[in-house]
């Protein structure tokens, strides 16, 4: 697979930058969420892209009026796509594309490596193809970019979060677009007692570290998918609201009961740094670090 667009969609359509998000979705495959934005006249005709066995979903943030674009150097009917569209393209077929207009959208690129490792956890056939049509309309798509464009915005985020979205993202795109049964587990489709407990010890265990999705699934020996599915009908909440919770609480615990430095206690609790901890901690507390440790 050459991964080479994935990491570098900016410099392909002419763009000084572009912020990039990863999710390592089972083992080593990455899903990589980028987003483009560009102004008028700055692209134009993008470098043609390398063949790769991967899809490239694309949601628009806003319309785009014109575009053109080719497939195997044969050009493809399209039309303009409004805010909220969708579109696929395979990158087998060596895809190029005329912008001569502004542009916002966030792009997904989808290996067929990771497909098939996310197909084979679900026990059920890898997407080929995705039948989506060009300008398409898709709710769900749109409100995970939605969810996502924060975290794009500081180009990080909880690991279990973006993870979270991905996995949600490929069920969605294998029941809708590939004309492949997707079967729903029957049962209630909560997580027994020893799987709550498993899963909450390894969390508390590693609040310092990254933990994957694939990881919390893998030890209660379910799919990414049914789990994070499970977690939420067993606990009310996603896995990563349920770790910001338990990072919040030991970082409240250090602050209360030890002299250690804000900075220290940051890292300790898996923040990327003082300013990252003290922005979500005075979110859901309402005051700073700082103040929180004052004596009342």
């Amino acid at each position: 697979m050459n991964a080479e667009y994935a990491g570098n969609a900016a410099a392909y359509f002419h763009l000084p930058e572009a912020r990039i998000l990863r999710s390592t979705s089972l083992h080593n495959a990455d899903i990589t969420i980028t987003r483009l934005t560009a102004t008028k006249n700055t692209v134009n005709l993008t470098d043609p892209i390398p063949p790769a066995n991967a899809f490239v979903l694309s949601l628009q943030l806003q319309p785009l009026p014109r575009h053109e674009l080719w497939l195997d150097g044969k050009r493809e009917p399209v039309t303009p796509y409004g805010r909220g569209a969708i579109s696929v393209v395979d990158l087998a077929a060596r895809p190029t594309a005329f912008l001569p207009t502004a542009f916002d959208c966030i792009q997904f690129y989808l290996p067929q490596a990771t497909l098939e490792q996310l197909a084979a956890a679900e026990d059920r056939a890898p997407i080929r193809e995705l039948a989506v049509p060009h300008g398409a309309h898709d709710p769900f798509v749109e409100s995970i970019g939605k969810l996502l464009l924060p975290a794009l915005s500081e180009a990080r985020a909880p690991r279990l979060f973006v993870d979270g979205l991905v996995i949600a993202l490929h069920h969605h795109l294998a029941a809708r677009y590939t004309g492949v049964r997707v079967r729903e587990p029957h049962g209630p489709g909560r997580l027994a007692p020893w799987q709550v407990a498993r899963v909450k010890a390894m969390i508390d265990a590693h609040l310092d570290k990254s933990l994957s999705m694939p990881q919390l699934a893998a030890a209660c020996e379910l799919s990414p998918w049914y789990f994070c599915r499970a977690f939420r009908m067993t606990t009310g909440i996603a896995p990563h609201q349920w770790l910001i919770r338990r990072r919040m609480e030991k970082a409240q615990e250090m602050l209360a009961k030890t002299d250690r430095p804000i900075a220290e206690i940051a890292l300790r609790c898996g923040f990327s740094d003082q300013s990252h901890f003290t922005r979500t901690f005075s979110r859901m507390t309402g005051v700073s670090p700082g103040a929180w440790r004052q004596p009342q």
